[in-house]
């Protein structure tokens, strides 16, 4: 386990880190926990042992469903969100939180993602929410600093050790959903695919 901040703890995917979690959840108001990496099969355990350990029900949300191309009504889905569930009795689960973090900007050459505003606008109502919030990042990239630094807790789900597992799992991805070529800011500019 690695200390990240004084008060935040990044861990790889185990038992013990799931009771770790647990019991920091139990001794506080609100907790905001990164779910980062690919392996699903673990995070569904990862979240069924949280729900377990807490007593409580865990209700997937999909950020596909909420965040739109319009800012506004982005914000306005969030806060009607949080609105209906503004209590402790519930484990708010997020899947496709990739969708809300940061974006690059401009025509610069940063590589670095800076903090959209439905996302500084999502960490201000998970702020207020009391209660437990997970957010599923399949790639670690795409968990910008913003959203790290506001975390409570951060869980690492590698792909796992033994190759017949990673396999099946490659197998099950691609075969069954296919698979999508993520589109990343290019190394220099002026590089044009394609004959034009």
């Amino acid at each position: 386990m690695t200390t990240t901040k004084s008060n935040q703890i990044d861990l790889s995917y185990s038992s013990d880190s799931i009771s770790s979690i647990a019991d920091i959840v139990k001794q506080e108001n609100n907790h905001l926990c990164l779910f980062l990496g690919l392996y699903t099969p673990n995070k569904k355990e990862a979240l069924q042992k949280l729900a377990s350990a807490l007593k409580l029900p865990a209700e997937h949300i999909d950020l596909n469903d909420y965040v739109v191309k319009s800012e506004q009504e982005t914000i306005e889905n969030l806060n009607t969100l949080f609105d209906t569930h503004n209590s402790e009795e519930v484990i708010l689960y997020f899947e496709h939180g990739d969708k809300l973090c940061g974006a690059y900007t401009g025509f610069s050459h940063s590589r670095v993602k800076y903090a959209s505003p439905q996302e500084r606008h999502f960490l201000r109502l998970v702020e207020n929410f009391n209660g437990l919030v997970v957010v599923d990042i399949s790639e670690y990239t795409a968990a910008d600093k913003t959203i790290r630094r506001a975390a409570q807790s951060i869980i690492r789900f590698d792909l796992p050790d033994s190759k017949l597992k990673r396999f099946i799992w490659h197998l099950k991805n691609y075969t069954l959903h296919g698979f999508e070529l993520k589109t990343k800011r290019p190394d220099s500019y002026g590089e044009v695919p394609g004959n034009f």
